[in-house]
Protein backbone atom coordinates (compact mmCIF):
# COMPACT_ATOMS: atom_id res chain seq x y z
CA UNK A 1 0.00 0.00 0.00
CA UNK A 2 1.51 2.98 -0.87
CA UNK A 3 1.03 6.81 0.65
CA UNK A 4 3.36 8.36 -1.45
CA UNK A 5 5.69 6.52 -4.52
CA UNK A 6 8.42 7.80 -6.80
CA UNK A 7 8.14 6.84 -10.48
CA UNK A 8 8.56 3.02 -10.64
CA UNK A 9 10.84 2.60 -13.50
CA UNK A 10 13.64 4.89 -11.58
CA UNK A 11 12.72 2.79 -9.06
CA UNK A 12 13.60 -0.63 -10.66
CA UNK A 13 16.56 1.20 -12.16
CA UNK A 14 18.45 2.19 -8.63
CA UNK A 15 17.04 -1.41 -7.01
CA UNK A 16 19.95 -2.73 -10.32
CA UNK A 17 22.35 -0.58 -9.15
CA UNK A 18 22.74 -0.54 -5.10
CA UNK A 19 19.95 -2.63 -2.75
CA UNK A 20 16.88 -0.26 -1.66
CA UNK A 21 16.87 0.69 2.62
CA UNK A 22 14.52 1.13 5.24
CA UNK A 23 14.06 3.94 7.84
CA UNK A 24 12.36 3.66 10.95
CA UNK A 25 12.04 6.45 13.00
CA UNK A 26 11.54 6.07 17.13
CA UNK A 27 10.62 8.61 19.40
CA UNK A 28 14.59 8.66 20.68
CA UNK A 29 16.17 7.86 17.31
CA UNK A 30 16.53 5.78 14.17
CA UNK A 31 17.35 2.47 12.30
CA UNK A 32 18.58 1.66 8.96
CA UNK A 33 17.91 -1.33 7.35
CA UNK A 34 19.80 -2.53 4.14
CA UNK A 35 17.98 -5.51 1.85
CA UNK A 36 21.00 -7.07 0.64
CA UNK A 37 21.26 -10.55 -1.12
CA UNK A 38 17.51 -11.00 -0.46
CA UNK A 39 17.47 -10.68 3.23
CA UNK A 40 17.12 -7.42 5.46
CA UNK A 41 20.70 -6.58 7.20
CA UNK A 42 20.61 -4.00 10.04
CA UNK A 43 23.17 -0.84 9.31
CA UNK A 44 22.86 1.46 12.21
CA UNK A 45 20.46 1.90 15.00
CA UNK A 46 20.94 5.82 16.35
CA UNK A 47 19.43 7.36 19.90
CA UNK A 48 18.55 11.17 19.83
CA UNK A 49 17.77 12.93 22.81
CA UNK A 50 13.78 13.51 22.06
CA UNK A 51 13.57 16.15 24.80
CA UNK A 52 16.03 18.69 22.65
CA UNK A 53 14.90 21.95 21.16
CA UNK A 54 17.43 20.87 18.32
CA UNK A 55 15.92 17.28 17.61
CA UNK A 56 14.68 17.25 13.86
CA UNK A 57 18.24 19.27 13.07
CA UNK A 58 20.01 16.61 15.13
CA UNK A 59 18.04 13.71 13.33
CA UNK A 60 18.78 14.99 9.81
CA UNK A 61 22.67 15.09 10.69
CA UNK A 62 22.98 12.32 12.32
CA UNK A 63 21.10 10.21 9.33
CA UNK A 64 23.20 12.52 6.91
CA UNK A 65 26.29 10.88 8.26
CA UNK A 66 24.87 7.47 8.57
CA UNK A 67 23.78 7.52 4.91
CA UNK A 68 27.53 8.80 3.73
CA UNK A 69 29.39 6.86 6.07
CA UNK A 70 27.80 3.45 5.07
CA UNK A 71 27.98 4.74 1.09
CA UNK A 72 24.23 4.63 1.17
CA UNK A 73 23.72 8.09 -0.89
CA UNK A 74 21.33 7.60 -3.81
CA UNK A 75 19.97 4.18 -2.46
CA UNK A 76 16.24 3.76 -2.84
CA UNK A 77 14.75 4.01 0.49
CA UNK A 78 11.31 3.69 2.33
CA UNK A 79 9.75 4.50 5.54
CA UNK A 80 6.53 4.07 7.42
CA UNK A 81 4.25 6.42 9.82
CA UNK A 82 3.07 6.07 13.18
CA UNK A 83 -0.04 5.37 14.18
CA UNK A 84 -0.86 8.82 15.40
CA UNK A 85 0.34 10.32 12.05
CA UNK A 86 -2.94 8.54 10.64
CA UNK A 87 -6.15 7.55 10.10
CA UNK A 88 -7.34 4.28 9.90
CA UNK A 89 -10.81 2.88 9.64
CA UNK A 90 -13.06 0.25 8.83
CA UNK A 91 -15.97 1.65 5.89
CA UNK A 92 -18.09 0.32 2.90
CA UNK A 93 -16.33 0.39 -0.05
CA UNK A 94 -17.55 3.11 -2.73
CA UNK A 95 -19.55 1.59 -5.32
CA UNK A 96 -16.95 2.82 -8.18
CA UNK A 97 -14.88 1.83 -10.24
CA UNK A 98 -11.12 0.86 -9.38
CA UNK A 99 -9.46 3.88 -10.63
CA UNK A 100 -12.49 6.21 -9.42
CA UNK A 101 -12.13 4.63 -5.62
CA UNK A 102 -9.95 7.37 -3.80
CA UNK A 103 -11.91 9.91 -5.26
CA UNK A 104 -15.06 8.64 -4.23
CA UNK A 105 -13.37 7.81 -0.93
CA UNK A 106 -11.71 11.16 -0.64
CA UNK A 107 -15.67 12.51 -0.10
CA UNK A 108 -16.67 9.73 1.71
CA UNK A 109 -14.35 10.42 4.77
CA UNK A 110 -14.60 14.17 4.72
CA UNK A 111 -16.89 14.24 8.08
CA UNK A 112 -15.04 11.58 10.05
CA UNK A 113 -11.28 12.89 10.00
CA UNK A 114 -9.99 15.71 12.69
CA UNK A 115 -8.42 17.78 9.47
CA UNK A 116 -9.79 18.64 6.01
CA UNK A 117 -9.98 16.02 3.69
CA UNK A 118 -8.50 18.15 1.39
CA UNK A 119 -5.41 17.64 2.76
CA UNK A 120 -5.32 14.22 3.11
CA UNK A 121 -3.38 11.27 1.12
CA UNK A 122 -5.61 7.83 0.95
CA UNK A 123 -5.17 4.81 0.45
CA UNK A 124 -7.76 1.76 0.70
CA UNK A 125 -6.79 -1.87 1.93
CA UNK A 126 -9.12 -4.60 1.38
CA UNK A 127 -11.35 -5.70 4.41
CA UNK A 128 -11.07 -9.80 4.50
CA UNK A 129 -14.07 -12.06 3.77
CA UNK A 130 -16.23 -9.20 2.70
CA UNK A 131 -16.30 -9.32 -1.07
CA UNK A 132 -15.16 -6.06 -1.75
CA UNK A 133 -18.05 -4.92 0.10
CA UNK A 134 -16.03 -3.04 3.10
CA UNK A 135 -12.49 -1.46 3.27
CA UNK A 136 -9.90 -0.25 5.59
CA UNK A 137 -9.51 3.28 4.65
CA UNK A 138 -6.44 5.00 5.32
CA UNK A 139 -6.08 8.99 5.46
CA UNK A 140 -2.85 10.88 6.38
CA UNK A 141 -1.99 14.34 6.30
CA UNK A 142 -0.07 15.19 3.49
CA UNK A 143 2.32 17.58 5.30
CA UNK A 144 3.32 14.59 7.33
CA UNK A 145 3.90 12.35 4.45
CA UNK A 146 5.84 14.97 2.45
CA UNK A 147 7.79 15.39 5.45
CA UNK A 148 9.24 11.65 5.43
CA UNK A 149 9.81 12.34 2.00
CA UNK A 150 11.59 15.41 2.52
CA UNK A 151 13.40 13.49 5.45
CA UNK A 152 14.75 10.98 3.38
CA UNK A 153 16.08 12.94 0.83
CA UNK A 154 17.89 15.72 2.65
CA UNK A 155 19.99 12.63 4.20
CA UNK A 156 20.84 11.86 0.47
CA UNK A 157 18.57 9.47 -0.12
CA UNK A 158 15.78 8.62 -2.98
CA UNK A 159 12.21 7.85 -1.22
CA UNK A 160 9.80 5.61 -3.05
CA UNK A 161 7.23 4.40 -0.32
CA UNK A 162 6.02 5.85 2.81
CA UNK A 163 3.81 2.90 4.29
CA UNK A 164 2.17 2.82 7.76
CA UNK A 165 3.11 0.94 10.61
CA UNK A 166 -0.27 -1.37 10.55
CA UNK A 167 1.50 -3.15 6.94
CA UNK A 168 4.85 -3.41 9.17
CA UNK A 169 3.55 -5.18 11.92
CA UNK A 170 1.22 -7.22 9.62
CA UNK A 171 5.01 -8.23 7.43
CA UNK A 172 6.16 -9.07 11.02
CA UNK A 173 3.50 -11.44 11.57
CA UNK A 174 4.07 -12.77 8.71
CA UNK A 175 7.60 -13.90 10.07
CA UNK A 176 5.86 -16.11 13.06
CA UNK A 177 3.93 -19.63 13.07
CA UNK A 178 0.58 -18.76 12.08
CA UNK A 179 -2.13 -21.68 13.66
CA UNK A 180 -5.33 -22.24 12.28
CA UNK A 181 -7.45 -19.49 13.91
CA UNK A 182 -4.15 -16.84 12.95
CA UNK A 183 -1.46 -15.11 15.40
CA UNK A 184 -2.11 -11.71 17.09
CA UNK A 185 0.92 -9.41 18.05
CA UNK A 186 1.28 -7.35 20.78
CA UNK A 187 3.86 -4.56 20.58
CA UNK A 188 5.17 -2.57 23.54
CA UNK A 189 6.79 0.57 22.98
CA UNK A 190 7.13 3.19 25.82
CA UNK A 191 4.23 5.05 26.40
CA UNK A 192 1.52 2.66 24.04
CA UNK A 193 1.44 -0.86 22.39
CA UNK A 194 -0.55 -1.99 19.35
CA UNK A 195 -2.17 -4.99 19.37
CA UNK A 196 -2.40 -6.92 15.50
CA UNK A 197 -3.89 -9.64 14.32
CA UNK A 198 -3.64 -11.34 10.83
CA UNK A 199 -5.29 -14.48 10.25
CA UNK A 200 -4.78 -16.34 6.49
CA UNK A 201 -1.83 -14.10 5.79
CA UNK A 202 -4.22 -10.84 5.96
CA UNK A 203 -3.88 -8.28 7.79
CA UNK A 204 -7.47 -8.35 9.80
CA UNK A 205 -7.34 -6.20 12.58
CA UNK A 206 -5.41 -3.15 14.34
CA UNK A 207 -5.78 -1.15 17.17
CA UNK A 208 -3.21 1.02 19.19
CA UNK A 209 -3.71 0.94 23.55
CA UNK A 210 -2.16 3.78 25.66
CA UNK A 211 -0.29 1.24 28.24
CA UNK A 212 3.09 1.02 27.38
CA UNK A 213 6.23 -0.32 29.14
CA UNK A 214 6.42 2.92 31.20
CA UNK A 215 3.26 2.18 33.06
CA UNK A 216 4.28 -1.07 34.24
CA UNK A 217 6.79 -0.82 37.77
CA UNK A 218 9.78 -2.67 38.52
CA UNK A 219 9.90 -6.02 40.67
CA UNK A 220 9.61 -3.85 43.87
CA UNK A 221 5.98 -2.75 43.12
CA UNK A 222 3.96 -6.49 42.48
CA UNK A 223 0.89 -5.13 42.93
CA UNK A 224 1.41 -2.15 41.08
CA UNK A 225 2.58 -4.04 38.11
CA UNK A 226 -0.31 -6.55 38.27
CA UNK A 227 -2.75 -3.14 38.39
CA UNK A 228 -1.41 -2.37 35.21
CA UNK A 229 -1.34 -5.80 33.49
CA UNK A 230 -5.19 -5.94 34.22
CA UNK A 231 -5.61 -2.56 32.41
CA UNK A 232 -4.29 -3.80 29.74
CA UNK A 233 -6.07 -7.05 29.73
CA UNK A 234 -8.91 -5.09 29.90
CA UNK A 235 -8.53 -3.29 26.92
CA UNK A 236 -7.19 -5.98 24.77
CA UNK A 237 -10.59 -7.91 26.20
CA UNK A 238 -12.49 -5.18 24.12
CA UNK A 239 -10.43 -4.82 21.22
CA UNK A 240 -11.02 -8.77 20.64
CA UNK A 241 -14.64 -8.68 21.75
CA UNK A 242 -14.97 -5.69 19.00
CA UNK A 243 -12.98 -7.69 16.28
CA UNK A 244 -15.58 -10.89 16.98
CA UNK A 245 -18.67 -8.86 17.11
CA UNK A 246 -17.69 -6.20 14.08
CA UNK A 247 -16.26 -9.34 11.47
CA UNK A 248 -17.85 -11.91 12.99
CA UNK A 249 -15.23 -14.43 13.65
CA UNK A 250 -13.08 -15.20 16.77
CA UNK A 251 -9.80 -13.43 16.99
CA UNK A 252 -6.36 -15.35 17.07
CA UNK A 253 -6.02 -17.60 19.76
CA UNK A 254 -2.32 -17.57 19.77
CA UNK A 255 -0.28 -14.22 21.00
CA UNK A 256 3.03 -12.88 20.70
CA UNK A 257 4.54 -10.29 23.03
CA UNK A 258 7.54 -7.94 21.52
CA UNK A 259 8.71 -5.70 23.57
CA UNK A 260 7.21 -6.73 26.72
CA UNK A 261 7.89 -6.21 30.40
CA UNK A 262 9.70 -9.82 31.56
CA UNK A 263 6.55 -11.16 33.67
CA UNK A 264 3.58 -9.74 31.38
CA UNK A 265 3.57 -12.79 28.59
CA UNK A 266 2.77 -14.63 32.14
CA UNK A 267 0.56 -12.46 33.42
CA UNK A 268 -1.43 -12.03 30.55
CA UNK A 269 -1.69 -15.12 29.82
CA UNK A 270 -3.31 -15.46 33.07
CA UNK A 271 -5.95 -12.74 32.79
CA UNK A 272 -6.93 -13.42 29.38
CA UNK A 273 -7.86 -17.03 30.37
CA UNK A 274 -10.43 -18.20 27.60
CA UNK A 275 -9.60 -15.11 24.94
CA UNK A 276 -6.12 -16.57 24.49
CA UNK A 277 -4.77 -20.07 24.22
CA UNK A 278 -1.39 -19.23 24.30
CA UNK A 279 0.74 -16.26 25.12
CA UNK A 280 4.89 -16.33 24.12
CA UNK A 281 7.40 -13.52 24.36
CA UNK A 282 8.63 -12.99 20.67
CA UNK A 283 11.78 -10.67 21.37
CA UNK A 284 12.84 -9.01 25.08
CA UNK A 285 12.83 -5.12 24.59
CA UNK A 286 16.75 -5.26 24.01
CA UNK A 287 16.26 -7.42 21.43
CA UNK A 288 12.80 -6.25 19.69
CA UNK A 289 14.88 -2.85 18.49
CA UNK A 290 14.51 -2.16 14.72
CA UNK A 291 12.87 -5.60 14.47
CA UNK A 292 9.66 -3.91 12.18
CA UNK A 293 12.31 -1.60 9.63
CA UNK A 294 13.43 -5.55 9.26
CA UNK A 295 10.57 -7.11 8.43
CA UNK A 296 9.00 -4.37 6.79
CA UNK A 297 12.40 -4.78 4.41
CA UNK A 298 11.72 -8.28 4.15
CA UNK A 299 9.09 -8.16 2.25
CA UNK A 300 9.96 -5.52 -0.01
CA UNK A 301 9.11 -6.65 -3.55
CA UNK A 302 12.14 -7.55 -5.74
CA UNK A 303 13.03 -5.65 -8.28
Amino acid sequence: MKLWDADLRDVLRRWRERPPVVLELRRDGYCLVRVHNGEAELITAQDIDPLSSRYRELLLESLRHSVQSQGLAGSPAATYLFREDYNLQVVDAPKVPAGEMLAALRWQLADLLDFPVSEAVLAAIPVPDTEGQQIFAVAARESVVQERVDLLRGAGLQPFYVGIIDLALRDLCWLLPEAAGGVGLLLVETRSCHLTMVQGGSYRFGRPLALGSEHFPGDDDPAGFRAASEDLALEMQRTMDFYENRFRRPPPAVLYLCGAPKLLPETLGELLGRRCAHVEELLSPADSRCLLAQAFAAELPAP
